[in-house]
């Protein structure tokens, strides 16, 4: 497996438990992107490209509870130090339903080839939602619109 990659597979352990039985949240898949179905459990979404982009959506109960702020600087932090990732900006977000939350795009090359990625961050009083994309840097930036769509569509249940 692309050890670039790692983070839209479990990186990413914020919170102890996942959501229970079915996904609490609704996202329709961006154009160009094929949804990879239930294979990675009905409580997560993965969709990717031909080229090897990925997009995948995750909810974890807001347990202990935290807000955005706490959150986003403990992903940050996990991101540099067990990733290797550089963080190379952050901005607010908003999706469906006005729920606000921060996006940030991180860096990490490996051997000679660039890689991004970029992961949403909801928190409401229950629920922490995470959109996750990544892939090579050069495939990424084709299918910036289609991410960011996919951020902006994002809807918890």
């Amino acid at each position: 497996m692309n050890r670039s990659l790692r983070p839209l597979l479990g990186i990413l352990p914020l919170v102890a438990a996942l959501a229970g039985c079915g996904r609490p949240f609704i996202l329709a898949t961006p154009p160009g992107f094929v949804d990879m179905g239930t294979r990675y459990g009905d409580s997560e979404y993965r969709a990717a490209t031909a080229d090897g982009v990925v997009i995948g959506v995750r909810a974890f109960d807001n347990d202990p509870k935290g807000e955005l702020p706490f959150w986003a600087r403990t992903l940050e932090l996990r991101m540099r130090d067990a990733g290797g990732y550089a963080l190379l900006d952050k901005r607010d977000v908003t999706a469906r339903g006005g729920l606000t939350g921060v996006a940030m795009r991180f860096g990490h090359d490996e051997a000679k080839t660039p890689y991004l990625y970029t992961v949403a961050l909801f928190v409401t009083d229950k629920k922490i939602y995470l959109v996750e994309a990544g892939g090579t840097k050069a495939e990424v930036m084709k299918q910036e619109a289609q991410i960011d769509w996919a951020i902006k569509n994002l809807a918890p249940k």
